[in-house]
């Protein structure tokens, strides 16, 4: 499969269409009716499964022969993942990350879409409506937040690092206050992956793998020069959904959190 049958800048403007059009309209106007909640507290809202429906069909229609695993369809027909392992090419949608927040009128959410083949990752997209920020690559041809390439640093010399970390990862990481600084939980994997882009966090950990969330993101940080894989030093791809996912600006720092869970008593 070649990157050379889509043109990458188009996906980019059909993130902004989809904004444009479906997402932000609907942006702190919700009304309850248009709110629906789904397993384990998960939500879902009007906008979301809009834009989904509309991202998907312009996406088949841009690469022929592709096929869809968005969120909200995944959620009623979890036979969509076996797609992953397939040899045709595979976008995969989270049409609005942060549900939560984009429901209760906050301004914190992001539209992910990836591209595989056979479970490799191709190209990722992270866009963030409201801001406008958008994080894009593709495979050998490097990162780009907005019009800055992104080369993240090959090491750093910060005693303290920032990030971020999920469930229990978080409770083990938050008792080392002599490497780890301020910690937070996962708000929106999507702005979490392009604040780690920026260097403006060392580090996120997160403990539940759901493609939509990940595979765009991981992707971004390796091909920018970061280092993204599972805690056990097994390497990331979009057919995995269980383990624990430690993405850090380079190398040296993703060892550093490694040997802090693998020091502690409880993990």
């Amino acid at each position: 499969m070649s990157l050379l049958k889509i043109d990458v800048e188009k996906i980019t403007q059909l993130l902004i269409e989809v904004s444009v059009k479906i997402i932000l309209p609907s942006h702190n106007k919700l009304n309850p009716s248009d709110i629906e909640e789904k397993d384990y507290g998960e939500l879902t809202t009007i906008a979301d499964i809009k834009a989904e429906a509309y991202l998907s069909q312009r996406l088949c229609e841009l690469l022929p022969g592709s096929y869809v695993i968005g969120e909200e369809a995944a959620y009623k027909r979890k036979d969509l993942f076996n797609l992953l392992s397939d040899d045709n090419p595979v976008w995969i949608i989270d049409p609005i990350d942060g549900t939560h927040n984009f429901a209760k009128g906050s301004d914190n959410f992001a539209v992910i879409i990836a591209l595989v083949v056979s479970g490799q990752t191709l190209a990722g997209w992270i866009y963030e409506p409201v801001s406008k920020k958008i994080a894009r690559g593709e495979l050998g041809s490097g990162v780009y937040v907005d019009n800055n390439k992104v080369t993240l640093v090959n090491s750093i010399n910060e005693n303290k690092h920032d990030g971020i970390a999920a469930s229990y990862l978080f409770d083990l990481l938050r008792q080392d206050r002599v490497h780890v600084g301020e910690l937070n939980r996962p708000n929106c994997a999507g702005h979490e992956y392009i604040q780690l882009l920026e260097s403006n966090i060392s580090f996120t950990a997160y403990t539940r793998l759901r493609p939509w969330d990940h595979v765009a993101g991981s992707f971004l940080i390796v091909e920018s020069g970061g280092t993204s894989a599972l805690v056990d030093n097994n390497e990331y791809n979009s057919t995995i959904n269980q383990g624990n996912l430690l993405s850090a600006l380079n190398d040296d720092i993703w060892h550093k959190i490694v040997s802090l869970l693998e020091n502690n008593d409880k993990y």
